[in-house]
């Protein structure tokens, strides 16, 4: 890996000689954005953007939740500090921990109490998606789960107080198409209004 650093970094000096030092000027971000671990691709890949212009939280299966300080910290830095206009909860096709989930596997003991909200959302809904594959399955469970993480999000303190002070922050869900690689709008939250489904994932 230090190897294809090295190689990483000559690629870029050979495209633009000065892409280290325009790299290290402050890039005020407009954007936090929150989705899985496990995602394969790089974000400013993803949305065609350079490095700086969008923060980036990641956990496992794309979850927003209270006592996650890293998350907490995250969120105050980027309403706080950086004063972001837009947050975005991106969940994808493939993501192992909507997998887990849904097989019903036995998991280890951290990763059972980080999906609880999510096992619960699945057995919930399970009777509504008894005639669905495999596939199908993943895709709507990923879509109430960006549902409820945007509720999640728009009930914390620090959005709430940033509506109340007039911020304009919006808060949305995508859904990344890893075999299609293509993002969709899911659900919209602006400005203290309720919350808007888009469209569905299809």
């Amino acid at each position: 890996m230090l190897l294809e650093s090295k190689v990483w970094m000559l690629e870029k000096q050979t495209i633009d000689k000065h892409y280290f030092k325009n790299l290290s000027r402050h890039i005020k971000p407009n954007v936090l954005w929150i989705d899985s671990s496990d995602n394969l691709v790089a974000v400013a890949e993803l949305t065609n953007t350079d490095p700086g212009e969008i923060l980036v939280h990641r956990n496992l299966a794309t979850l927003v939740r209270s006592d996650d300080i890293s998350l907490m910290a995250s969120l105050e830095h980027a309403i706080g500090r950086s004063r972001i206009e837009y947050i975005i909860v991106c969940g994808y096709s493939n993501c192992t921990g909507v997998r887990e989930v849904i097989s019903g596997n036995d998991m280890k003991p951290h990763v059972k109490k980080w999906l609880e909200e999510l096992r619960e959302m699945y057995h919930h809904q399970a009777p509504l998606m008894a005639g669905l594959s495999s596939h199908q399955k993943e895709k709507r469970l990923c879509e109430i789960n960006i549902q409820q993480q945007i509720i999640n999000l728009s009930n914390m303190d620090i959005v709430q107080q940033a509506w109340k002070d007039g911020r304009n922050l919006s808060l949305l869900g995508w859904y990344f198409d890893l075999q299609k690689g293509a993002i969709q709008e899911i659900f919209s939250m602006k400005t203290q209004d309720l919350l808007f489904q888009v469209a569905q994932v299809t």
